[in-house]
């Protein structure tokens, strides 16, 4: 992995989730931009401080300003600020607490915040889960100031961790539930690899929208409805993969109304993409600076 160093336009810029959570994020800008920022939404335990995030902000060259956000998803247990009226009150979440469905708080104040700044178009770039956040956010707002979708490694969470449990699927799916019901949503599931009754059961769940989202069996009913620009990639190496990436992303581009569909295989590369930044990025900015 190369290092990144962030460039002299690089800055930490501390905002409000629209419910009032206390965030950060770290603000590359390009003066060739314009009113044009790439916001970069993290994965599963990952930060914005993640090498990819990193990577991307120090290629603002190419003309393009990223933000790079610390979602109230942000490492394992986080500790936090809410705002409620004029009283602060602190919160713990992370990825092992967080509610999915609050990404769309976190992705609002971001663009919120830019806007402050005089952005005026956005694209949404996820990696892992943040793919999972930034279909959904489009999804569930059309928001008419989000010109396009990144989607980097958007891997299907529902079907491994059916896979994982095995014939457990169903006694932890109700576990989950039972847990929930009795007020215990934050205490650890079982079989969670650490993450809590509610976390778990957000993927497993197919009444609730994270596991539905890039379900490959599925009918991919929220996926159809985007029809701003998207870029799907996915490395030919992915490691949390149960079909061959290109098979994913031949599903997508079948499934897609977006006005324009772009997808890339990356040979070799992993989910992570290490090693292959460079080339990652190169495609996505180029990608970017043909909207």
């Amino acid at each position: 992995m190369e290092n990144s160093p962030l460039g002299s336009k690089s800055s930490i810029v501390t905002f409000l989730a629209s419910d009032g959570l206390k965030l950060s994020g770290i603000l590359s800008s390009s003066p060739r931009s314009g009113r044009l920022c790439l916001i970069f939404i993290h994965g599963l335990n990952g930060s914005a401080f993640s090498h990819l995030a990193l990577h991307l902000a120090s290629h603002t060259a190419s003309g393009t300003s990223v933000f790079s956000i610390n979602s109230r998803g942000h490492d394992i247990v986080s500790g936090f600020s809410k705002r409620t009226g004029k009283l602060w009150k602190r919160k713990r979440i992370g990825a092992s607490l967080e509610r999915f469905e609050d990404s769309v708080f976190d992705i609002k104040g971001a663009i919120a915040a830019l806007s402050g700044l005089g952005f005026r178009r956005f694209i949404l770039c996820g990696h892992s889960t943040g793919c999972q956040k930034a279909l959904n956010y489009q999804y569930k707002t059309k928001d008419r100031r989000v010109k396009g979708l990144v989607l980097l490694a958007p891997t299907d969470d529902y079907n491994l961790d059916v896979k994982r449990l095995g014939r457990d699927y169903g006694h932890v799916l109700s576990e989950c539930r039972k847990m929930i019901r009795k007020g215990c949503r934050d205490m650890p599931a079982p079989k969670g690899q650490g993450m809590s009754a509610q976390r778990l059961d957000s993927i497993l769940n197919p009444r609730r929208v994270e596991g539905r989202l890039f379900n490959y069996n599925g009918e991919l009913r929220e996926f159809r409805s985007i029809t701003v620009p998207i870029l799907a990639v996915f490395g030919s190496n992915e490691e949390y993969a149960l079909k061959a990436p290109s098979e994913y992303l031949r599903i997508l581009e079948d499934a897609t109304s977006s006005e324009k569909f772009a997808s890339l295989l990356i040979e070799g590369a992993t989910h992570s993409f290490d090693g292959k930044e460079k080339e990652l990025i190169a495609n996505v900015m180029e990608w970017v600076a043909g909207l």
